[in-house]
């Protein structure tokens, strides 16, 4: 999950990998800080990986969830 790196002044992500549980999944970065949402004026759990800092995405088909199965997120048109 993403964080802020206050020397550098820069969001730092991490690199998507491929799931250990479901072999046709990638979990990547969902761009949250540690599962909160950026900005506003408290912290509020992010609506789209509910907190978790990682959503999956399905290699062949794109598509986006919180977990595989789980709530859709929509879809990467990105080549994994």
């Amino acid at each position: 999950m993403a964080y802020w790196d206050s020397e550098k002044q820069i969001i730092v992500h991490y690199k998507d990998c491929k799931s250990e549980n479901y072999p046709k999944w990638d979990e990547i970065d969902c761009g949250c800080c540690n599962g909160l949402e950026w900005g506003g004026e408290e912290p509020r759990e992010c609506n789209s990986c509910n907190g978790t800092g990682r959503i999956f995405r399905h290699r062949k088909t794109g598509v986006l969830a919180v977990y595989p199965g789980g709530p859709f997120r929509g879809k990467d048109n990105r080549k994994s």
